[in-house]
């Protein structure tokens, strides 16, 4: 289809041809206009009428920016591939580069020791005291102990020891403790593996000091968990022979005032003394107590383990929410079983006769049988409880020489698995990847650079034209 076009069309169609860029460019459209005597508005207006006549239109654009506007991949590709040669100079740029920079980063060299606990430092209730089942409560020793080293070799003490043994502040080039401690944070890494072993890697530039100081940080390591122990046991030591001279008194007092009744009464056993004329009665109450001995002997033994891991842990660990949990269901228990006790004894002494008494050998009651149930009843209360503190005796002294031995010896806690070599091969930097890294970064920046470039160009424009 052909377009009429006038004079002055025509003029406006002839500096198309001869300035393109007055098409997008409002700084050289009005350049134009001024010399050929008319308006920035006037050229404008003319230039729009042309692009609705579809005489001017996108490929005049795409001659003016190089860049073609279609939208879409493969606009973008073609975006791209006409930037083709700034993208990969930039690339050759960054790569020689991180090849050069990589050559000259400083080698490190790592050494390596993976240490198990021993188990021999720490005096541990939780592993002298079989009857608890401390597997189903989540108390792993081992576990425990190796959180134990994790605290140690993060404190400072150890920093601290590390920096002033091998001169830190000179060698990392710090200007104090706190900042030679914060480097050499980032040279140590801990780690717990799945088979619960403890990996200590520490890197330096000099491989024979890297294993010196794996070395070094083993023997801190051992010395403070050695030092915790001796402590552990002492304090474990002085609470057990408290808790037993506490002990000592309360069966003195049971067993006296046991003693004190039997003369006074004359009855030495009742239940024992009735088992032969009510058997079953007797035997039902016998199984009863002896159930209930060993659930108050396991509570002691809970009772002793929370109170000594409530000085050395906080509130909120799991071994005492767990042992709290354990003493509440035992506590639950007893009760239980004492209402049952209680019940099983009433109807024992209630059911006694006259001719029952006369059938039990040598014995000789200075009570009337009125008062032989409720006497009956306070015997074999106070029977019972000179049989507990008997059982508490029974698992306090125990401990207390176990206690005694934790405070006095002084052999290793650490199990040594892997001890710490000289490295022969760098650690990093890895050359290999700092390259690659680059280089892809250094492709995608580009991308986006171009892409962003032609994205904000009208922007850019309109700004520049703002200002004038």
């Amino acid at each position: 289809m052909s377009i009429n076009l006038s004079p002055h069309e025509k003029k406006i169609l002839s500096l198309v041809d001869k300035y393109p860029s007055i098409i997008d460019d409002p700084l050289e459209r009005k350049r134009v206009a001024e010399l050929n005597g008319m308006s920035e508005k006037t050229l404008r207006n003319r230039i729009a009428d042309l692009k609705r006549y579809g005489i001017i239109g996108d490929k005049n654009r795409a001659q003016n920016y190089n860049i073609s506007e279609e939208e879409g991949f493969v606009g973008s590709f073609l975006l791209f591939w006409k930037s083709r040669k700034f993208i990969f100079k930039n690339m050759i740029i960054v790569t020689i580069s991180a090849i050069i920079i990589s050559l000259l980063l400083p080698k490190w060299y790592a050494s390596k020791a993976v240490v198990l606990s021993s188990g021999a430092g720490q005096f541990n209730f939780l592993s002298s005291i079989s009857p608890i089942p401390v597997a189903d409560f989540g108390l792993s020793t081992i576990n425990e102990d190796i959180n134990n080293f994790i605290a140690i070799l993060q404190s400072r003490t150890v920093k601290e020891y590390m920096v002033n043994k091998f001169n830190l502040i000179d060698r990392y080039k710090q200007r104090d403790i706190e900042y030679a401690i914060e480097a050499f944070e980032e040279k140590i890494e801990l780690e717990v593996t799945e088979e619960g072993t403890l990996e200590i890697t520490i890197i330096d530039k000099d491989p024979l000091i890297a294993k010196e100081m794996v070395n070094e940080v083993l023997f801190m390591l051992d010395q403070i968990n050695q030092s915790i122990g001796m402590e552990a046991g002492k304090y474990n030591r002085e609470f057990l022979e408290n808790r037993i001279n506490i002990n000592n008194k309360d069966l003195e007092k049971a067993e006296l005032a046991l003693k004190t009744f039997q003369e006074k009464t004359g009855i030495i056993d009742l239940v024992a003394q009735l088992s032969s004329t009510m058997q079953m009665s007797a035997q039902a109450y016998n199984s009863i107590f002896e159930a209930y001995t060993s659930l108050y002997a396991k509570k002691i033994e809970t009772e002793t383990e929370l109170a000594v891991a409530k000085t050395t842990l906080s509130n909120n660990n799991p071994t005492i929410m767990q042992l709290e949990k354990l003493l509440d269901v035992q506590t639950i228990q007893l009760d239980q079983l004492m209402i049952r006790l209680d019940e099983k004894l009433q109807y024992l002494l209630s059911n006694i006769s006259p001719a029952q008494i006369d059938t039990i050998p040598n014995i000789e009651f200075s009570v009337s049988f009125n008062t032989l149930p409720s006497l009956g009843l306070e015997n074999a209360r106070l029977i019972r409880e000179v049989e507990l503190q008997s059982t508490i005796q029974e698992i306090l002294i125990p401990q207390f020489e176990q206690a005694k031995l934790e405070e006095t010896k002084n052999i290793p806690t650490l199990q040594i698995i892997d001890k710490p070599k000289v490295a022969l091969n760098k650690t990093k930097p890895k050359r290999s990847l700092i390259v690659i890294g680059s280089t892809i970064m250094s492709f995608l920046m580009s991308l986006i650079f171009v892409y962003t470039d032609h994205r904000t160009k009208g922007f850019r424009l309109a700004i520049k034209q703002s200002k004038f």
